[in-house]
């Protein structure tokens, strides 16, 4: 836990957006954070079906796609997003936070597994293939890309996602199979509001900063307020 001073960040909660725009949404920010003229920032999404290719992607895993994949920044292999997906992305300038990626990439399982501890599911780390894990199914799924100390990219939180999705690829390398959500673990549905009520909290905790809620509209405000100076 740290024991530092509370920071201040932003919450930005899009409900559902296409993926593309909120990935030029991210780049905006990272800018603007590098600039001193954003808050780290956490971004809650779900997106419309989509398949993604990171800077490890492998084409025999992605082969029987049915939709033509995107390739982004973001470190790993091939993942789905799609709907009953809680998708989050951290806008963090790590250079006021040690520049230590792997302490920051541990606390950003670290908040997913707590807030799967509040459902009674017992979730872990493992040692080999990053993500958050269930026995030995994979529930959600981590691919970070950092520019000039600023990260951006993030988790993606199978809670209600149609596993039947994940068939036409071999996530992050591995047998579709290996995915899991929460709505199976529990036998029904999961609040997605809920369990990012349950997820902030606990990055609060970690994180040791208080993320305020903004919408877009207040955040173009912002930064248009604090064009002569920054806002932290």
């Amino acid at each position: 836990m740290p024991q530092e001073d509370k920071l201040y960040g932003w919450l930005l909660d899009l409900g559902r957006v296409e993926y593309q725009r909120t990935r030029a949404w991210q780049r905006g920010l990272v800018k603007m954070r590098r600039e001193g003229l954003a808050r780290d920032t956490i971004i809650y999404v779900e997106h419309p079906p989509v398949i993604t290719v990171g800077r490890d992607g492998h084409e025999e895993n992605f082969k029987d796609v049915e939709i033509e994949p995107v390739y982004v920044e973001r470190g790993g292999d091939v993942t789905f997003h799609g709907p009953g997906q809680l998708v989050v992305y951290y806008i963090f300038n790590l250079a006021r936070r040690g520049r230590d990626l792997h302490l920051f990439m541990d606390r950003v399982q670290q908040g997913i597994i707590e807030a799967l501890a509040e459902y009674g599911i017992q979730a872990r780390q493992d040692s080999e293939n990053i993500g958050v894990w269930v026995g030995q199914e994979k529930i959600a799924s981590i691919g970070i890309a950092v520019k000039n100390w600023v990260t951006y990219h993030g988790s993606a939180i199978n809670l209600n996602t149609d596993l039947d999705e994940f068939l036409q690829i071999h996530p992050c390398g591995l047998e579709s199979n290996v995915m899991t959500t929460a709505a199976k673990l529990l036998g029904g549905p999961v609040s997605m509001s809920e369990f990012g009520r349950h997820l902030i909290h606990k990055y609060q905790e970690i994180f040791g900063t208080i993320f305020e809620p903004i919408d877009l509209e207040v955040l173009a405000d912002e930064i248009e307020s604090q064009s002569g100076g920054n806002v932290i």
